[in-house]
């Protein structure tokens, strides 16, 4: 990623409030996985359901994953 790329990034961070934020991410979850380590290897979780899955808790951004 080049200089210019990273500043049009970090200036979309520095001027948008925690629910437009909240909201790019409902919009490209289905790109996020988590990957959680178990005893029998590692385990790909992907939100369900963005719209439900994310939420806002406080002026974070929580994401609950479903097993």
């Amino acid at each position: 990623m080049s200089l210019k790329d990273r500043q049009k990034v970090l200036d979309i961070i520095n001027t948008t409030t925690t629910e437009q934020q909240m909201y790019l991410i409902q919009c490209i979850a289905y790109k996020i996985s988590v990957n959680v380590p178990s005893k029998k290897g590692l385990k790909c979780y992907e939100i369900k359901d963005p719209h439900f899955n994310i939420n806002l808790s406080g002026i974070c951004i929580e994401i609950n994953i479903e097993k």
